[in-house]
Order: C-alpha cells, then structure tokens, then sequence
C-alpha cells in the first residue's frame, strides 16, 4: 500500500509541475495548462491518503482509520481526502463553466455525438454535487478532529 502510494504522489508531483510548466506534458493536454495542477493535487493527495491508510493499518473497505490513531495522522488522512474531493470538483466546475467549446460523446448501448449543452450540464451536476462532498467532508472531518471530545 505504501508503494502504491509513494507512486501515485510521485505521479501527482509530476502533474503538478506540468501545471506549472516546469516539466513537459507527455501528452496533448486539451485544456489550460493550470488544469494539470488541480490532476496533480488529486493524485498527490490521494497518495498521501493511500500512504496513510497502509501505513496505519485502514485498507479494508471502508477506510477507516483505527480509533487510536494520533490526530495528526487523522488530520493528514481528512486534509487528503478533502484535497481529493475538491480537485476533482474543480476539474469538473471548469468542463461545465469554463470558456471555451467543449466535444462530448458517448458509448455503450447508446453511442455517438452529445451537444455542448448537454455535455456541461452534466458535468455541472456532477461538479455541484462534488463541492456539496467537499462541504459535507470539510464539516464532518473538522468536527471530528476538532470537536469536543466527551
């Protein structure tokens, strides 16, 4: 699991520097180049949560920490799985809001071409949902660490 995470934050600092434009882009990014930064901060956060949770021993399903983990390794985890949220938010407010034309498609049972406007709706859904995540982890996890302890 460390590994696994060492990799995936390894990732995420690639993607960051890509974003800002001190490494080069493997590939065509079809976007502004700051959009790599919120990539990288997705994968790097998830790393470190990924490191986190081998590291302490939460890799079963539900990813919860043990209960007599130290608050700054819970701090740590909830700061990462925030950061996670919030990055893919903001990728997806920038497909829904952002300037420019946006290509949407779709296969499976029902493949082809979907209009502009319906594409960014979607994702608009999809990113307002995402920020509400970003709010309900924020206040979960802050009352959680910095609450009263009875």
């Amino acid at each position: 699991m460390i590994a696994l995470g060492l990799l995936t934050a390894a990732a995420g600092v690639y993607f960051g520097l890509v974003g800002f434009d001190i490494a080069p882009s493997l590939g065509r990014i079809n976007g502004p180049l700051w959009i790599a930064l919120f990539v990288g901060l997705v994968f790097f956060a998830g790393g470190i949560a990924v490191i986190v949770s081998g590291a302490t021993g939460a890799y079963d399903r539900a990813g919860e920490l043990p209960a007599d983990a130290p608050v700054w390794v819970a701090t740590v985890y909830w700061l990462a799985s925030v950061a996670v949220a919030a990055g893919l938010a903001a990728i997806g407010s920038w497909v829904a809001f952002g300037g420019g034309t946006r290509h949407f498609s779709i296969s499976g049972f029902f493949s082809g071409s979907l209009g502009e406007g319906i594409g960014r709706t979607v994702f608009g859904i999809g990113a307002i949902i995402t920020w509400l995540i970003v709010l309900v982890f924020a206040r979960a996890g802050a009352k959680r660490i910095f609450g009263k302890k009875n």
